[in-house]
């Protein structure tokens, strides 16, 4: 394929995504691999055209890559146009942080190609953003960089805390300190609650944690007793998108029920996906369930609409994680800047965050 323009027509645009692609057996293009197939399927439909390619794909010529062949039902490998956007969904927070990616996002300024999500949002990061905001402290559970002064100090405050690295996700390596009977307690997210005996000192606890903590940059986060569904604890994914009026719209909602005798409940950690209306009926009753669905739309559109006012570059997607209280109050736990695409349920051949990914990509065409 001859190289083109880094603008296409915006009726008829290239739309590219950036991931690592292993082409051992194929190429595979990893947990995203299904979701790209909806992408060129939903592109296809309005006429534009769509690839996937990794950073070493990317030259001054153009861009090696895979596109989809629907004749013979599979990926080809080409050399294509550059794209007018790009949708990065790199799974390597090291590969973003480097220079050759710093290099790679300067050549796209350069040429007015445009990337959204161009990057992973710490957990600090999307902390420092949201407590700038006033009205949503009610929602926001007290958060600071770990240290052992603090844990002492919030312990004296709370009967339970968390403890997560910035850099963490899909629930590894998390931390649950509390205090009862006069001892101190800590469960990690990777095993059953309580495999650890009590300790009754405070440096004892400490002591017990750090191999966990070690020399990474974590927080530590106030405790909620959160709503429990037949004692498994639970919260609720809000999966946001940017459209192509550069409005946040709510996408899809989920709730989360943890595996038994586990403190988190994501998926990698053997958490189960439930319809949110109807899990928080079983809990609260269907009157107060609606009200309470109305309002973790709102709140997490306003928390999307923060930490988009507030990251670099653009940001068009993220997943809100929504905790509700024994006494039904909201709390907003944190925020993915690359959710995961298991949680929607396929009822359909393309799913809801597709589209809306793809009507963002056509949004950012417009001249």
């Amino acid at each position: 394929m001859t190289p083109a323009k880094s603008k296409s027509l915006p009726n008829n645009p290239v739309i590219a995504l950036l991931t690592e692609i292993n082409e051992d057996n194929g190429p595979d293009f990893g947990k995203v691999h299904s979701f790209c197939e909806e992408l060129h399927q939903g592109v296809s439909e309005l006429g534009g055209s769509f690839y996937v390619f990794s950073l070493k794909g990317f030259s001054e010529k153009g861009v090696e890559g895979f596109s989809y062949d629907d004749e013979e039902d599979g990926w080809k490998k080409g050399f294509f146009p550059f794209p007018a956007v790009i949708y990065n969904r790199v799974s390597s927070r090291r590969t973003e942080i480097s220079k050759g990616f710093k290099g790679f996002l300067n050549k796209l300024d350069a040429r007015g190609i445009k990337i959204f999500n161009h990057r992973f949002l710490s957990k600090w990061e999307i902390h420092e953003s949201i407590v700038q905001e006033d009205h949503l402290h009610p929602f926001i559970p007290e958060t600071h960089l770990y240290s052992e002064t603090l844990l002492q100090n919030m312990l004296e405050k709370h009967d339970a805390l968390y403890i997560k690295p910035v850099h963490g996700s899909q629930g590894r390596n998390i931390i649950q300190v509390a205090k009862n009977d006069g001892l101190y307690h800590a469960s990690f997210s990777s095993m059953p609650e309580r495999v650890l005996p009590g300790f009754k000192y405070m440096s004892e606890l400490a002591s017990a944690i750090s191999p966990i903590v070690g020399k990474r940059l974590c927080i530590i986060q106030q405790g909620i007793q959160l709503s429990e569904l037949n004692g498994r604890r639970l919260d609720f994914r809000v999966l946001c998108h940017k459209n192509a009026q550069q409005f946040w719209k709510v996408t899809s909602i989920v709730a989360r029920v943890s595996a038994e005798q586990y403190f988190v409940s994501n998926i990698a950690r053997g958490g189960e996906v439930m319809k949110p209306g109807h899990t928080l009926a079983l809990i609260f009753g269907k009157e107060q369930a609606r009200h309470q669905l109305a309002l973790m739309k709102e709140l997490a559109l306003e928390t999307a609409e923060v930490i988009s006012k507030y990251a670099e570059g653009l940001t068009a997607e993220l997943g809100i994680d929504i905790g509700i209280d024994i006494k039904g109050n909201l709390w907003l736990i944190e925020a993915n800047s690359k959710p995961s695409k298991n949680f929607e349920e396929k009822n359909t051949k393309i799913r809801p965050s597709t589209k809306a990914i793809i009507d963002h990509c056509y949004g950012l065409c417009q001249p």
